[in-house]
Parts: structure tokens; sequence; C-alpha cells
């Protein structure tokens, strides 16, 4: 019996792979071998973790890409392919939240949130889909949340999107599963990122966020980085569909 986490000579998108848990994903993945492409709209600081990892000794690339511009992510698809000749693993790691109710939300606020989180994940897939077919390999990772399985007041955009990744996770799989390429997700609690960094900066939020949460603490990058390397890697080849909660236990109660 073979367990291998190694992933040399892999190629590796990772979308909002910037900064925070994205950057932390791009890190991990390359420190086993694989050569990351960091894929985000901030290009200074996606340049600059591009040269931490290969100071680091890893492999990277980066290109700026606004997950929403179809075009654009299909150009940035067509340009790897032809470099490396293969797209190994993509994830759909961008995201956005805003803590707002729906009757106080405006339209276009709503609509930014579904197009980066859910409609953003779609444009990846799509556009990497094809390179995988051809290779008849690959590994998809979509970063859902718990949010797409319970809901918070004031979450109505970001929990919709959430779920929506959730079965768009099922159902792009059905589609690849017979070219040998999986299709799963992550969904987090409260990880100390930036993005949470509002949450953690209120008192009597932070109190209520460990209050539901079992394990009584915020989850670490590591901790989620942890799982998207075994989905990444051929440990995990028989799943197919599933999101995979690592949550601290929240939606344990």
């Amino acid at each position: 019996m073979k367990f291998d986490l190694r992933l040399d000579g892999k190629i590796a998108i990772i979308t909002g792979g910037a900064m925070g848990l994205g950057k932390g994903i791009a890190s991990g993945l390359a420190a086993l071998g694989a050569r990351v492409v960091i894929a985000d709209v901030n290009e200074e600081i996606g340049r600059e973790s591009r040269n931490e990892i290969v100071a680091n000794g890893g492999k990277a690339d980066f290109h700026t890409v606004d997950v929403t511009n179809a075009e654009q992510f299909q150009k940035m698809v067509e340009e790897i392919a032809e470099q490396y000749n293969r797209i190994d693993i993509l994830v759909n790691n961008a995201g956005i939240a805003a803590k707002t109710n729906c009757i106080d939300m405006r339209v276009e606020d709503w609509q930014r949130i579904i197009d980066i989180n859910l409609t953003g994940s779609w444009i990846g897939s799509r556009a990497v889909a094809p390179v995988m077919m051809k290779q008849r390999s690959g590994k998809i990772i979509n970063m859902c949340s718990m949010f797409g399985f319970v809901a918070l007041p004031g979450l109505t955009a970001y929990a919709a999107s959430k779920g929506g990744i959730s079965q768009l996770t099922k159902a792009l799989a059905l589609e690849l599963v017979e070219y040998n390429i999986q299709v799963n997700a992550i969904a987090p609690a409260y990880i100390a990122t930036e993005l949470t960094n509002n949450a953690r900066s209120d008192p009597e939020r932070l109190e209520d966020i460990l209050r539901r949460t079992p394990i009584k603490r915020l989850g670490s990058i590591e901790e989620v980085v942890g799982p998207i390397i075994f989905l990444a890697s051929d440990l995990s080849n028989f799943m197919i569909g599933h999101t995979m909660l690592v949550d601290g236990g929240w939606t344990s109660w």
C-alpha cells in the first residue's frame, strides 16, 4: 500500500492566491513539489507572494486575473497549458464576504459576491476542464464554507454563494468523472485570515463565534491547507462531489 502526498511536476492554479488562505494554499502545494500559479487581481501583493515562494525553494508564477472575467481567465489557462503542456490542479479560492441584512443590501453588492464567489468558480472550472479532459486527469477544488450548510443573519449573499458552490461541486464532479477528474470542495469555519479581521476585532462578535465553535478557537491557515493538499493528491482519487467541512465542530451541534 502506497501513501504519497508529493505533488512533484504538478501544475496548480490558485485563484485569490496573493494573500491569506490563498497564499497559504499556494505555499503548501509548492512545498510538496507543485509549480503553483497565483492568479489574483492584486498584482503587487501577488508578485510578492510569488517571490516569497521562490525564495523558499518553491516554483511559482503569477498572473493578473479577475475571476469574473471569462476571457481573461481563458487567456491565462491557454498560456499556462501552452507553457507547461498540462494543468493538474485548480483551486477556486477567490472570494469575498460582507455582513449586511438582505433588506439593506444593494443589488450591486449582492451581485458582486455572487459573481466572485460562485460565478468565478464556474468560470475557472469551465476554462480549465477541457485541458484536464484532454490529459484525462485533474483535480478541481472549490472553496465553499460552513455557511453553505448553516447560516447567520447578515450573510444572505455569502451563504447563497457558498451553498451554490457545494451544488456546483456535485454537478461538475458528475460531468467530469469519466475523464478521471475529481471535483471536491472544502468548507471552512472562521479562519484567522484578513477576511475575518472585522469579526476578530469585534469582542462581542468574536465571543459569539467562539461560543458556537465546539473547539473554542478559530482555525489556522495550515488547518485548511492540509485538507486541500489531501484533495490535490492521489490519496483522494475515489472522492468526487464531496464538500469537506473543516469547521471545528460548528455544524455538529
